[in-house]
């Protein structure tokens, strides 16, 4: 599970189920359930990831989080996987040590609404966020 929340603000990813592809594992879909909860909203849909989605967003976070310790100050980190359920960035935030962590949802592409927000977060989420990934890819 990649799981952040800081107050009452909850950005939630969960693996599903992996639907096979027998003729080459790299194209399994791998469905999750997105949560968004805070300030009075409460978001919750399933969302359709592939491998290589997982993988790069692991990819993106792992050398954002080095660069984190190596110079303090990585340069902002993007992510949008293939089906745009929803996307998200990393940022250093306002000249400090704590990095935003900005997203978007939209669960359902052809009603045209999406929502934004952001959560502020530290370096110690980091090791869980990449561990949580590897368990949604692992399943």
């Amino acid at each position: 599970m990649f799981e952040i929340k800081n107050g009452d603000t909850l950005f939630r990813l969960s693996f599903i189920e992996r639907i096979e592809e027998p003729e080459d594992r790299r194209l399994d879909l791998i469905m999750c359930w997105l949560e968004i909860t805070g300030c009075g909203i409460n978001l919750r849909y399933q969302c359709e990831l592939t491998i290589f989605d997982l993988e790069s967003l692991k990819d993106k976070i792992t050398h954002f989080y080095s660069a984190l310790n190596k110079t303090g100050r990585p340069k902002p980190v993007s992510f949008a996987p293939r089906v745009p359920a929803f996307t998200c960035e990393l940022n250093i935030f306002q000249e400090s040590d704590y990095v935003e962590f900005t997203f978007s949802a939209t669960p359902d592409v052809y009603e045209g609404w999406k929502l934004t927000g952001s959560i502020t977060i530290d370096q110690s989420y980091f090791p869980a966020l990449i561990q949580g990934i590897e368990s949604i890819l692992t399943n």
